[in-house]
């Protein structure tokens, strides 16, 4: 996936980054890292401090601890989002389940696009708002 404006439709589509307009998402992109794994192959090894946030444009991962299936994720789907502003190990291992394309942004470089950019800060915060208040209505 090589053209820009492909990539933006596929962030458009995730939450953290519905509000943002194109050239905000254009900018994002611009400071991303993108790769390509094949199937099996480890993205984060338990253990590791994650300081990145994920998006994954095509493909699918699984989040696994030990033998015990964390979470299954797919294309225009996040991870790393607890851990990209306040970077921290990670308990599970994170791998591709088929070849998988995500962009990586890291978090300062996060922090400048949505200093640059108030757009992708108010999606950011209000899409992990909603997670934390699903969370917790979850334990109640």
């Amino acid at each position: 996936m090589a053209i820009t404006f492909e990539k933006v439709l596929v962030l458009k589509n995730i939450p953290f980054f519905a509000e943002a307009s194109e050239l905000a998402l254009s900018d994002l992109i611009a400071v991303c890292e993108e790769h390509t794994v094949k199937a099996g192959e480890t993205i984060i090894a338990p253990g590791e401090e994650n300081r990145f946030l994920f998006m994954i444009l095509s493909g699918q991962v699984h989040m696994s601890d030990g033998d015990d299936l964390v979470a299954e994720l797919g294309a225009r789907q996040v991870f790393g989002e607890t851990t990209v502003m306040s970077p921290a190990i990670i308990p599970y291992r994170v791998s591709a389940q088929t070849q998988t394309t995500f962009l990586r942004v890291s978090g300062d470089q996060l922090y400048r696009m949505m200093a640059l950019h108030p757009t992708l800060a108010k999606g950011f915060i209000g899409e992990l708002s909603q997670r934390l208040r699903r969370e917790q209505a979850k334990n109640n």
